[in-house]
């Protein structure tokens, strides 16, 4: 499985790629596979990439997430778990994330994606690639403008007789 990660990765990265990991780089031998795959490597530090600080440097950076602030016009959310809102989410940005293995169901109305290896044939995928997904989807801010609105106000009404509710059952008051 491992040579064939490693066989993969090396066939579509370069060795001046950036090439992004969000997160779960290798559960051992992390400097090995540092090594021999190409490209520069930027670590979104995951919840089992514990290695050394040796290790930690070989990396080009290690982040606890990331914002690429301007790719061919569109700005990308890098983080191991998938957010349910992000900076600008609201504005075009995407999300990126990994954590989760396939395991949430992504709807053609939001801009996030799960772009782990393991749901993309084992290789790692391009932005451009991710764009031209997001360009197919039926992607917008699904209820926006007047809906967007009036589901704040029904958020308000409810919170507001949740708290008379809650403040009728104790004697605190927030």
């Amino acid at each position: 499985m491992n040579e064939i990660l490693i066989e993969n990765w090396n066939k579509i990265v370069q060795g001046g790629d950036h090439v992004y990991i969000l997160g779960d780089f290798a559960w051992k031998n992390h400097a090995r596979y540092i090594h021999v795959l190409k490209g520069k490597k930027y670590l979104i530090v995951g919840s089992h990439d514990r290695m050394h600080q040796e290790c930690l440097r070989l990396f080009t950076e290690v982040h606890p997430g990331l914002l690429i602030r301007n790719f061919n016009g569109t700005q990308f959310n890098l983080s191991h778990c998938a957010p349910l809102v992000w900076e600008k989410s609201h504005y075009g940005s995407i999300s990126l994330y990994a954590h989760s293995h396939g395991r949430i169901t992504e709807h053609d109305d939001r801009r996030r994606m799960d772009v782990g290896v393991d749901i993309h044939a084992y290789r790692p995928i391009s932005l451009e690639f991710i764009l031209f997904i997001m360009q197919k989807r039926a992607y917008g801010i699904k209820g926006g403008g007047d809906e967007v609105q009036k589901n704040v106000i029904l958020l308000q009404e409810r919170n507001k007789k949740l708290l008379e509710e809650f403040n009728a059952q104790t004697s605190q008051k927030v």
